[in-house]
């Protein structure tokens, strides 16, 4: 797509002066002047040269001076759904990125942005004067909302995304040490949406200076970063914006093969609308009841993850309900394999090596096998078919 071509609004003040020319008066006889009686005061709606303000203490000469623009922050950064934003870039590698709307609750928003060498979460709180990131975590290849898993993120430093009031010239200084400011408001700039108003702001870090701007009812739409001192420029614009699309997970599913003698990998992609939770999904693979699916199911029908997180110790907990144990109908050799099979797909979505087995939060406890609260299963692949 085109760079998006951005018109700057200047005001232009338009003066006039009005003379009228006085004649002289014909001469004549000098009538004797009549009495003249003063008008009473008017206090109607007359104009007698000044300006009164309004209801919000704003006079029509303030009003008309500037750029008035949305105070809603939403209107600029707003919490989108099942809404996948494409970028592209023109230079650098990650430049290049999409972004999408993993969790929106009351008051945050959960996003992955995805480029070709990583993905990174973040998590944007709203108030009332202020939209500001309160946790990023990189390297972050599964769906999980952090707002209730206590997981804390990895990197210190935040920054506010836009601050009140959008006007021009307002400054804030960012916790990460960077200083932001508006530089534009009342912009117009094309998108896959159309023409849109957009505001700038500018942020200035140690390295160089990056440009934001965001779009009426979209949020970002375009990145300008320029570093060093050679002043390098790398651009990454919105040149999609698909709705309704969910977001995509590569899975492996480890399930019994034909003759219950060894594990199948069989590879499946997990699709995950905003605010879908991934053990639900995960279950329905496991169960072989996702669409496209056609294999050995490793739970029964009945069976549910009650819930699933991974914890600072880089275990993952998943704790199951009681039919896990009840409606296992296997000996204890198929058991242990269906067992490993959860282990192997749990850790392997999460991409990690230990899994912590639950039932309605307490033991693993079949008539072959206990597995004690604490004890942790080994993600094992010596069972899997080649």
């Amino acid at each position: 797509m085109k760079k998006g071509t951005l018109w700057k609004v200047t005001t232009l003040a338009l003066s006039g002066l009005i003379l009228s020319a006085c004649q002289p008066a014909e001469e004549g006889p000098v009538d004797e002047p009549e009495e003249v009686v003063a008008p009473e005061p008017d206090n109607g709606d007359e104009d007698n040269g000044t300006v009164e303000p309004d209801e919000n203490g704003e006079t029509d000469e303030e009003e008309n001076t500037g750029e008035t623009v949305s105070q809603d922050l939403e209107v600029w950064f707003p919490r989108l759904e099942n809404v996948r934003l494409e970028y592209e870039g023109d230079s650098m590698e990650g430049s290049s990125f999409t972004r999408y709307p993993q969790f929106v609750l009351d008051d945050t928003l959960q996003i992955v942005e995805k480029n070709a060498g990583t993905h990174v979460v973040t998590i944007y709180e709203y108030t009332d004067d202020a939209i500001e990131e309160i946790f990023i975590r990189p390297e972050t290849y599964f769906r999980e909302n952090f707002m209730d898993t206590g997981l804390s993120s990895e990197q210190e430093g935040f920054y506010y995304v836009l601050q009140l009031p959008i006007e021009v010239g307002n400054t804030w200084e960012n916790p990460n040490g960077t200083q932001s400011e508006i530089t534009e408001v009342g912009l117009e700039m094309d998108t896959p949406l159309g023409t849109v108003e957009a505001i700038e702001v500018t942020t200035t870090h140690e390295d160089g200076i990056n440009t934001y701007y965001y779009g009426e009812d979209i949020g970002l739409i375009e990145v300008v970063a320029h570093y060093g001192e050679d002043d390098f420029e790398v651009i990454s614009q919105l040149v999609g914006y698909h709705e309704e699309e969910a977001e995509e997970f590569p899975v492996t599913i480890y399930t019994l093969d034909e003759q219950a003698l060894g594990l199948d990998a069989i590879p499946v992609t997990m699709a995950l609308n905003t605010n879908d939770p991934a053990r639900l999904a995960l279950a329905d693979l496991m169960k072989a009841e996702a669409p496209d699916t056609d294999y050995t199911p490793m739970i029964t029908e009945g069976v549910a993850i009650n819930f699933m997180y991974l914890r600072e110790d880089g275990v993952v907990h998943a704790d199951f309900s009681v039919e896990l144990v009840d409606e296992m109908n296997a000996g204890a050799g198929v058991e242990n394999m269906i067992l490993q099979g959860i282990v192997n797909t749990i850790g392997g979505y999460y991409q990690v090596d230990e899994v912590e087995i639950t039932v309605d939060n307490g033991a693993y406890e079949s008539g072959h096998i206990v597995v004690q609260p604490g004890e942790t299963l080994s993600v094992d692949h010596s069972l899997v078919n080649e």
